[in-house]
């Protein structure tokens, strides 16, 4: 796994790209000075360094020189902002090995990355379009014993026997079905590989897509998952969805804000609603909006003219998802991979956490919803949606 240092005097900054780059799979080291980013270079050896130019004392420029002494090879990205493209361009002679300017798209900065490091590999497996449902292992057979002859005079089963036997045959073929839904397993190909936020609305899977900034809409079909529409949000980081009635809430973290949107051809902006933190999360329950940022708050919103907040409580997993079912409220964390279940009492009591049995390296969990019992997944890096039974959560504590 690829090591990468972002040197920024500015903790949003730092937040910010490090969240892009964890979710491909990247080791992250954070440094917030230039003596802090030079100890740090020396004992971890990244195998790049993104480097804010303007920094507290010690400045990018003199950071980079350091950096070269430890290790001429060692890439480093400088960045810029305030339009100093000239500056940038000098740094570049001094050993610099590419700039990115201030304000940057999610896709240069993962682009630019991958100019100097690999990131994790690609799955052995190859996706077909749709992906056939997992095989399962045949049921082992045993032989039965020589039959023992039997007299010529038998006495027949009573009533009450047959009957048992019956509800016995029924009882075990109802715990085949129910082993059988559990253990269900099947992936979709889509259309898109950093699926964010995904909602049902009705019989419509809807999912944003937070670095080609689109909202996708599928409908099951026979042959799986099917595209009907695709909704590009060109300003909008996706970061949560939230369909009630016609209205979609779409949450973007890095603007700090949710926003209302018809649910009608292009998605039109109804309105912009300011937050108070990074919202990375969204859900609708039918009578309230739940938000949900970096720091764990979750707030439930009445979904007014003003999104007024009703109920608050804390979270200490601090997830990036959040859904709500009839009985319980899960939370999931991207960078751990574990799903969290809540009690729906007046604390959010944590009942349970679990972790995905099916793993695929390199590639969290990005999104989940549930739909008529089934776990729907989705993994940043993956053109894959999942289908999966309550098989797929092992409880961990």
């Amino acid at each position: 796994m690829s090591r990468i240092l972002i040197v920024d005097d500015e903790p949003d900054m730092r937040l910010a790209v490090r969240n892009v780059l964890k979710l491909r799979g990247y080791e992250i080291l954070e440094a917030g000075d230039g003596p802090a980013a030079l100890e740090l270079a020396r004992g971890s050896r990244p195998d790049l360094v993104l480097l804010d130019m303007r920094l507290p004392g010690m400045d990018g420029i003199e950071v980079l020189e350091g950096l070269k002494k430890i290790d001429e090879t060692l890439p480093v990205v400088m960045i810029t902002g305030y339009g100093h493209i000239q500056s940038a361009v000098d740094v570049m002679k001094l050993g610099a090995s590419e700039y990115l300017q201030k304000p940057f798209e999610n896709a240069q900065l993962v682009e630019t990355v991958k100019k100097f490091v690999q990131g994790p590999p690609p799955p052995k497996r190859s996706y077909a379009v749709p992906l056939r449902e997992q095989p399962r292992p045949e049921p082992v057979r045993f032989e039965r014993p020589a039959a023992v002859p039997a007299p010529k005079t038998r006495r027949r089963p009573s009533l009450a026997a047959a009957v048992a036997a019956l509800l016995l045959a029924g009882g075990l073929f109802y715990a085949y079905l129910k082993a059988g839904q559990a253990s269900y397993y099947r992936e979709y190909q889509g259309a898109a590989a950093n699926i964010s936020a995904m909602v049902w609305r009705g019989d419509k899977l809807v999912a944003g897509d937070w670095l080609s900034r689109a909202v996708y809409v599928y409908a099951p079909g026979p042959d799986g998952l099917k595209l009907e529409e695709t909704f590009p949000l060109e300003k909008t980081h996706i970061s949560g969805l939230a369909a009630a009635g016609d209205t979609l809430y779409v949450a973007d973290a890095w603007r700090k804000v949710v926003e209302a949107r018809a649910i009608t051809r292009g998605l039109p902006l109804l309105k912009t609603f300011p937050m108070p933190g990074k919202v990375s999360a969204l859900f609708y329950d039918g009578e309230y909006l739940w938000t949900c940022d970096s720091e764990g708050n979750a707030v439930l919103r009445r979904p007014d003219q003003e999104l007024t907040p009703a109920v608050s409580f804390r979270l200490p997993e601090k997830p990036d998802q959040l859904f709500r079912d009839g009985k319980y409220l899960w939370t999931a964390v991207s960078s751990t991979g574990l799903v969290y279940r809540h009690k729906l009492d007046s604390g959010l009591t944590l009942d349970g956490t679990f972790s995905l049995k099916t793993l695929r390296a390199g590639y969290p969990l990005s999104s989940f919803a549930w739909k008529n019992g089934r776990l729907w997944l989705a993994r940043d890096g993956l053109t894959v949606l999942t289908e999966a039974g309550r098989g797929e959560l092992v409880r961990q504590d």
